[in-house]
């Protein structure tokens, strides 16, 4: 009677430890990840003027098409462009890329920081995130989760971090949003707002990424005038469509004025296509001057 009172604590026992352990896994294997540095840390800083690029990178999980040959794709595109500032999403590790930032890091002289938004590769072997890159001095690099929560495994992330440039210091944002409800966006976009007005304490900002909202939807034309749409001010009739699977204008950089610097907008458009991801990278050539 012992012995099976015993084996019956016993079992009970095991039991719940595996729960335990299930459900440790549950909560580690898609959450978001501290900021991790890529490439080799540069002191030096950018020009006034220079060229900023966003582009999703799309991971395509599970199955990773051409994930490789899209890469290369990529930096091959990147280096034409030769961006001083590069916001990325859907930047992967994954068991055919090891790390796509580092990769486009290293193959651009880049240095930066990456963060996982979701999955975990040490557990599933796959995760994505947002990168900032940058051809010069990267700091105080941070990432925040957005709020609300699409679902469970679903998180949405800003990173950032100030980059020196030769006219001082410009915060960068990178950030992937919701795809899911619209409601779920918008009040993600008003936590990004928040967010951005936080933290550059008054400086000038470029705020970059996939935003999954077209630019009438109405929680892109609430945002603050004083978020200059770097796309659409230098190409005011062109469709500047970047979503190739739904046809929209999705993608975005924000120029945020500083309080004692503006933003000069010499030129932006897209690049890319289905050799890279499923989404047309953009691009700005920008300039910091004074302000009046």
């Amino acid at each position: 009677m012992r012995r099976h009172h015993a084996n019956r604590q016993r079992i009970a026992l095991l039991v719940a430890v595996l729960l335990a352990a299930m459900a440790a896994f549950v909560l580690s294997v898609s959450r978001p990840g501290p900021s991790a540095s890529v490439g080799a840390a540069r002191t030096d800083p950018i020009p006034a003027t220079f060229t900023v690029v966003t582009l999703n990178l799309w991971h395509d999980h599970p199955h990773y098409s051409r994930q490789p040959e899209r890469l290369e794709a990529a930096l091959v595109a990147l280096h034409d462009l030769s961006p001083e500032v590069l916001c990325l999403q859907e930047a992967a590790r994954t068991p055919v890329v090891e790390n796509a930032a580092e990769a486009l890091a290293v193959g651009l002289e880049l240095a930066g920081g990456y963060a996982r938004a979701n999955g975990n590769y040490s557990l599933i072997r796959f995760e994505e995130g947002e990168a900032v890159l940058a051809r010069g001095a990267l700091s105080d690099i941070a990432a925040l989760e957005l709020r609300p929560r699409a679902g469970f495994f679903e998180h949405r992330l800003a990173l950032w971090g100030a980059v020196q440039t030769e006219a001082g210091p410009v915060v960068v944002f990178s950030t992937h949003l919701t795809n899911k409800e619209g409601a779920i966006n918008a009040a993600q976009i008003d936590s990004l707002v928040a967010l951005v007005e936080r933290q550059r304490h008054g400086l000038p900002a470029v705020v970059a990424g996939d935003f999954n909202a077209a630019e009438d939807a109405p929680q892109i034309t609430a945002l603050p005038v004083h978020w200059r749409d770097a796309f659409r001010e230098a190409q005011p009739d062109a469709p500047g469509v970047t979503s190739l699977d739904s046809g929209r204008r999705i993608d975005y950089i924000f120029l945020v004025e500083g309080e004692d610097v503006r933003w000069e907008i010499r030129d932006a458009g897209t690049f890319g296509g289905s050799a890279i991801s499923d989404h047309l990278g953009v691009w700005a050539r920008v300039g910091l001057a004074a302000g009046e």
